[in-house]
């Protein structure tokens, strides 16, 4: 990405040399945002491990503010203290954060609790609530896109549920029901707009790549379906998901989140107790709003880890688009989330501070304590660049066949199967083609032929290729290895290739440019009445 940047391609969707050396539209279809960040610090002089360290470190302080202020709006410091530490500290952000590096999943997790947030904030009608949801859901969409698909459907499952919630319990007026679903759907058209230059091109493009790969062999869902003694069992290591129970990676919920769970069940317990011996002193210590908002919560976690096991293998097979997820383990992100919110309710069953703060600080020690030594590595690295490195060769060989799924669709096995470490733009190399200009999105050749040739460059085809013949469209064709061949006339000409937009590819990048005036709009008079207020105390 950085590569393209500095070449002037924006939006980055082409990789030079991922692809085996013959490029491929990596970050059409791989969510963007972490990857401009790091881009953004490695152009800026950063060391390659360093910038890494600081975007795993970063999201991981998001997070936990993130978290802490969720639990703070709904039910104060205590839990959102609390609310913080069982979600930042829960042993599957440790699996992705040390086990996987899954970075956009890190990313994806992050804005969870900002977008429920976000949510709180519109329904309560703060005044910058519709911004924050806007934001935390735009950065969703551009850092994880299955985490997206499995988390924007339940997050408005919440808005609809808590928003009737506060309705039905706090006497609000109907009106202002109303404008605050007019402001959720309009922050989610809004996200959704500001994000349409990936998300667009990612939904409809991706017929013309080797995508299917990634729903068959090991990536099959029907393989990775945990079962629930995995949610109990505290074992840990550092490989991989496989069929069966006996998984290289962890499962358990946590330590600290089992022991907030059993203490919000038993007060449940003793509160159903008292409410039937003493039905007014119980509803005058529990409220109906916050039992719902707990049941609310709980319900939501129930769906997303019932989506891990085998019993949910009917509605998987139902919806093809669910395979696209390959490990219905990834629903844990959303699990994690909307447990540690419905353990922070558990506080609010103690009638006493000190009781409550008691509780908070035993359940902080035990997630802590018994969670905390998972997040580290496994080993450490003699040398860095066994494993990060930016050498075009070794991506052309190694990292390139790590990651094979959006190579364009007519690219030929034999070129994946006999990848080279020096790929050299022009295949069939002649002294009549000089090359002029060579950057990530465009090339410039000028050609002398003594008599009209096929040219064949070392580029994948993929629709947004065009090329020009002295300033004239010169139609683009592929060989049966699937990278780009141009018919040259005798004589000296310029040859220019370019990979610029189709169709879906502009108006998606339209509507992107069209909906980030529109939050620029939104957004200046509200600073501008602020900065008034100011002047005018």
């Amino acid at each position: 990405m950085s590569l393209a940047l500095a070449d002037g391609h924006f939006p980055v969707r082409w990789s030079r040399n991922f692809g085996f050396g013959y490029g491929m539209p990596l970050f059409e279809f791989y969510a963007p945002l972490p990857y401009y960040v790091g881009s953004g610090l490695f152009l800026a002089g950063l060391d390659l491990v360093l910038i890494l360290k600081i975007l795993f470190a970063g999201v991981s302080l998001l997070t936990v503010i993130g978290a802490y202020l969720l639990g703070k709006e709904l039910l104060g410091r205590m839990s959102g203290i609390m609310v913080a530490a069982l979600l930042n500290l829960a042993p599957y952000r440790a699996v992705n954060l040390y086990v996987r590096g899954a970075l956009g999943e890190v990313w994806g997790l992050m804005a969870l609790p900002w977008i429920l947030y976000g949510i709180l904030l519109v329904i309560r009608q703060r005044r910058w609530g519709w911004l924050v949801l806007t934001i935390s859901l735009s950065v969703l969409m551009l850092s994880h896109n299955l985490t997206t698909l499995m988390f924007v459907p339940l997050s408005g499952v919440f808005a609809a549920c808590y928003g009737l919630i506060e309705w039905f319990t706090q006497r609000r007026k109907l009106r202002q029901l109303i404008a605050a679903g007019w402001q959720l759907a309009g922050s989610y058209v809004l996200a959704i707009g500001l994000s349409a230059f990936y998300l667009f091109p990612a939904l409809m493009e991706k017929g013309y790549t080797k995508v299917e790969s990634i729903v068959g062999g090991y990536f099959d869902y029907h393989l990775h379906f945990l079962y629930i003694r995995q949610f109990i069992l505290p074992g840990w290591s550092y490989g991989g998901s496989s069929w069966g129970p006996d998984d290289g990676i962890s499962f358990f919920l946590g330590w600290g989140q089992w022991l907030a769970l059993g203490c919000l069940a038993s007060a449940g317990l003793v509160w159903v107790f008292s409410a039937f011996r003493h039905r007014q002193s119980a509803q005058n210590r529990f409220s109906t709003r916050l039992l719902a908002q707990v049941s609310l919560s709980l319900g939501l976690a129930a769906v997303a880890i019932w989506m891990t096991i085998g019993k949910s293998t009917s509605l998987w097979d139902g919806v093809p688009f669910l395979a696209y997820i390959q490990f219905p383990w990834r629903w844990l992100s959303i699990a994690v989330v909307f447990l540690s919110l419905a353990s922070g309710y558990s506080l609010w069953f103690l009638p006493q501070r000190w009781q409550r703060l008691c509780l908070m600080l035993g359940v902080v020690l035990v997630t802590v304590v018994g969670n905390f030594w998972k997040f580290q590595p496994e080993s450490y690295l003699d040398t860095a660049s066994s494993f990060y490195y930016t050498d075009p060769e070794r991506i052309h060989v190694h990292m390139s066949g790590v990651l094979q799924d959006y190579i364009p669709i007519q690219m030929s096995d034999d070129l994946i199967f006999n990848a080279q470490a020096q790929v050299p733009l022009l295949i069939n190399q002649t002294q009549a083609v000089g090359i002029e200009v060579d950057r990530v999105h465009e090339k410039l050749l000028r050609t002398n032929f003594t008599q009209p040739q096929r040219l064949e460059l070392a580029m994948a085809d993929f629709p947004g290729w065009s090329a020009e013949l002295d300033g004239q469209n010169l139609p683009i064709g592929h060989t049966p290895l699937g990278v780009i061949s141009l018919d040259i006339p005798a004589g000296e000409h310029l040859v220019s290739v370019r990979f610029g937009p189709t169709k879906v590819r502009l108006l998606s990048d339209i509507l992107s440019a069209v909906s980030a005036l529109v939050l620029l709009f939104l957004v200046l008079p509200g600073v501008k009445a602020r900065e008034k207020i100011h002047q005018d105390d």
